[in-house]
């Protein structure tokens, strides 16, 4: 071999290698510059626009469930968006049976609330309840009155004498899957199956004051899995009564609820009743151990795997509404709704 062709040789070898060590270099000073870095930050942190509704774990297996809803004529069309959102996001194998508790609405309230049937004429069952208003010191309230429509649901085991055991569910909420596994937890020893609120670790000194700081949590009246019979059988309406007459300055239903139900309950998972003012503002290491439940580290997956969302606090109809994607979520079935 020549010497100019060993030289070549040399050169273009020594060329190869310094590309190759130069790859590296540059590789891990700026690892950003390689696609599937670019791959795992883009699926951890560039969050989707828009929740995408889950698909249903139907079975074959047809099951009932029984759902009431509170309302007023003032929320007829939150009311009406929650049902229109259980009806769509249902399986066809589950049969809703509707008990809405109406107080002082109008005619074309009711026919727009009934209209709702129309969406699955064989599975969806509507009855309008007409009540007065509850005959209750409502003064004691003070500064939470805003909420006496609410007091209605310490009067269900009554008002739905014919069931055994019902979801409850307040009128902000917005259903993402089909109801039948809340509605089979077994709550044959509870009043009602409950989901933790954040109000419990924010004001430590109120749940005290109420003797609620020993059983490590308070739960939030928006979801609930009632339990009739039980609470017939134990005469509680007569002591949530007497809570609402010997008590001022109450949250509403949700302080009465707390306290006369004490230990009977059993504990929902959050996705139940997920309530964005809490993920949103808390960190969700803490609200994990809380909860008892691992809960995604991006808050957008929290609601998207979540089975109802609870716009409890601020509404997603007010105008600086966040997170835009819950707002989003909840006036795509709003829009839905006025359209039928």
């Amino acid at each position: 071999m020549s010497k100019k062709n060993f030289y070549i040789i040399c050169a273009f070898l020594l060329t190869a290698i310094l590309s190759i060590v130069a790859f590296f270099i540059l590789y891990k000073l700026h690892p950003e510059d390689n696609g599937w870095v670019e791959q795992k930050i883009e699926k951890k942190d560039i969050i989707p626009s828009f929740i995408r509704i889950q698909k249903n774990q139907c079975s074959l297996e047809k099951k009932e469930v029984n759902i009431t809803l509170i309302t007023d004529s003032k929320y007829i069309i939150p009311t009406a968006t929650s049902m229109y959102s259980a009806i769509k996001n249902k399986c066809q194998s589950s049969t809703y049976n509707f008990y809405i508790i109406t107080e002082n609405i109008t005619k074309e309230d009711a026919e727009f609330l009934l209209k709702l049937k129309d969406l699955a004429k064989d599975t969806v069952n509507i009855t309008l309840i007409p009540k007065e208003e509850p005959n209750l010191p409502f003064k004691n309230m003070e500064r939470f009155i805003r909420y006496k429509v609410g007091m209605h649901k310490i009067f269900l085991p009554d008002v739905l004498k014919d069931l055994n055991k019902v979801i409850y569910m307040d009128g902000d909420t917005i259903v993402l899957k089909d109801l039948s596994s809340l509605y089979d937890i077994n709550i044959d020893d509870v009043y009602a199956s409950v989901a933790k609120d954040g109000i419990y670790y924010r004001f430590l000194e109120e749940m005290k004051e109420i003797g609620l700081d020993k059983r490590g949590y308070y739960f939030n009246s928006g979801v609930m899995l009632y339990n009739l019979d039980l609470q017939r059988k134990d005469k509680i309406v007569e002591k949530l009564i007497e809570y609402v007459n010997t008590n001022k300055d109450f949250y509403g239903d949700q302080d009465a609820l707390n306290i006369v139900f004490g230990d009977k309950l059993k504990l929902m998972s959050y996705r139940y009743n997920c309530i964005s003012t809490f993920f949103e503002e808390d960190d969700l290491n803490f609200l994990s151990r809380y909860h008892g439940e691992t809960l995604p580290l991006q808050t957008f997956y929290i609601y998207e795997n979540s089975t109802i969302i609870h716009y409890a606090g601020d509404k997603p109809w007010a105008d600086n509404y966040k997170p835009v994607y819950l707002k989003e979520l909840w006036f795509r079935y709003y829009n839905e709704v006025l359209a039928l």
